[in-house]
């Protein structure tokens, strides 16, 4: 919206001075997992006798397919998470010699075999940890593009109640301009003022007739994007917006919120969590170079005495394969200096947006 007259610019100013045109932020409401095409949330906004900003903010978070994915996905990584680390199952072998138990000069000879890999310095521990700090970050992702939605919902909500401000102002100033008018009109027939007062106004009426086009088609593009986040018809109708909105608390001093942000702030809590990730992963790639144990045992009919037909073992692997070990370990330790450096850029990039806020 762009007013070309001072007279319209500070009238409209003051307007929205008087109306308060900046809200309070609304709770974070209760996410579902799922977005049907119909929604309790969405019916509460709509039989609303104006559009509220929390049952907004509900309905947008409830639709939302990408949040219900990133669910989804989140869910995934829980699970994935439950089963790491586990033991692997064990191996059982039988084995038998088909002719022997049909014949009359030997007994039935058979073999049973059961063994358990069994990784005895924390490997199992580790891949755990990678798994849970995975799912942890894939859930503060989840919230990350959660409050990502609510800020671009609450721009567009304010875009819809300040074009709609706008028009209201522009309403009140058109009225006042045409009583400016007629009050001119009446001089200029009286003969005490020339014509020019009359045509200034009607010049500005005409300007703002053209503003109210202008109004009209930002409401309508604003509709258009409620509606977007709302899963529906680009020209659905919605509630018209509040007459005016309460203004927010005074901010605190920008190091204090900085401190908050730090804290609290899911995209840090992700780099976070990724970072535990990649450190338990570098941790699993040194202890690769430690053997992992396989214990069996075995009973064997083949043998004809008895005191060697149960026995018992242990087997390892044997790493010795220095260069693959050595470029996993090398692999890891990037993976946790990108994500520690990627942590610090996110960082510095939300102290800017807390100063510049």
């Amino acid at each position: 919206m762009t007013l070309r007259f001072p007279l319209l610019a500070t009238l409209l100013a003051f307007a929205l001075l008087a109306g308060a045109p900046a809200g309070t932020v609304a709770p974070a409401a209760a996410q579902s997992p799922e977005s049907g095409l119909a929604s309790p949330a969405l019916d509460s906004l709509l039989r609303a006798p104006v559009l509220d900003l929390r049952l907004l903010e509900r309905a947008v978070l409830d639709r939302n397919p990408t949040l219900g994915a990133m669910r989804a996905a989140w869910r995934a990584a829980e699970a994935a998470a439950d089963k790491a680390g586990a033991l692997e199952d064990p191996m059982l072998d039988v084995m038998t010699a088909p002719r022997s138990w049909s014949s009359d000069a030997v007994d039935p000879a058979y073999m049973a075999s059961i063994s358990q890999r069994l990784p005895l310095f924390g490997q199992r521990g580790l891949k755990a940890r990678v798994a849970r700090a995975d799912a942890r970050a894939m859930g503060e992702d989840f919230r990350t593009a959660r409050l990502d939605i609510q800020r671009e919902a609450r721009r567009a909500y304010y875009e819809y109640f300040l074009v709609a401000r706008g028009r209201a102002v522009n309403a009140e100033i058109k009225d006042l301009l045409a009583q400016f008018r007629k009050s001119a009109v009446a001089r200029y027939s009286a003969g005490t003022v020339g014509l020019e007062d009359a045509l200034q106004a009607d010049v500005e009426i005409a300007m703002l007739d053209h503003e109210e086009v202008a109004l009209i088609r930002e409401r309508r593009a604003a509709r258009a994007r409620l509606n977007a986040f709302l899963q529906r018809d680009p020209g659905s109708p919605l509630p018209e917006p509040p007459a005016d909105l309460a203004l927010p608390a005074a901010p605190a001093r920008s190091d204090s919120l900085f401190a908050l942000a730090r804290a609290l702030r899911p995209e840090l809590k992700s780099w976070s969590a990724q970072r535990d990730s990649r450190e338990a992963a570098l941790s699993l790639a040194r202890r690769e170079r430690l053997p992992q144990f396989t214990f069996s045992a075995r009973y064997d009919r083949y043998w004809e005495a008895p005191e060697v037909m149960p026995s018992a073992g242990v087997s390892l692997n044997l790493p010795i394969q220095f260069g693959r070990l050595g470029a996993a370990e090398r692999e890891a330790r990037a993976g946790v200096e990108q994500v520690e450096y990627r942590r610090k850029a996110a960082e510095a990039q939300i102290g800017s947006e807390v100063e510049t806020a």
